[in-house]
């Protein structure tokens, strides 16, 4: 139920429709409510004709990806400016 309470979900090279085939629902319903749904796979895949982005990478890419969205992330919500819920979720969970 997580799914249809995001506004934002990412599928890294995994066929939801074959796998999660119980959950996949979730997606269509959340996406239903506006949540974008961008698939990261190598392959135009069952699940990437339903999402709003497609990203084909490469094997080995996916690290290098998360690690530049992680790099993004620290730097503009703790390094550049300091956002109030971020420092109080990092100090809560790390």
């Amino acid at each position: 139920a997580d799914w249809f309470n995001s506004k934002f979900i990412v599928s890294m090279a995994s066929n939801l429709n074959m796998t999660r085939t119980p959950d996949v629902h979730f997606i269509a319903e959340a996406r239903t409510e506006g949540t974008k749904f961008v698939v990261l796979s190598p392959d135009f895949s069952q699940i990437a004709k339903y999402c709003d982005g497609w990203i084909p990478i490469q094997a080995g890419q996916d690290t290098a990806l998360w690690m530049a969205a992680n790099h993004v992330i620290l730097k503009e919500y703790y390094i550049d400016r300091q956002v109030p819920y971020f420092v109080d979720y990092l100090k809560r969970y790390t």
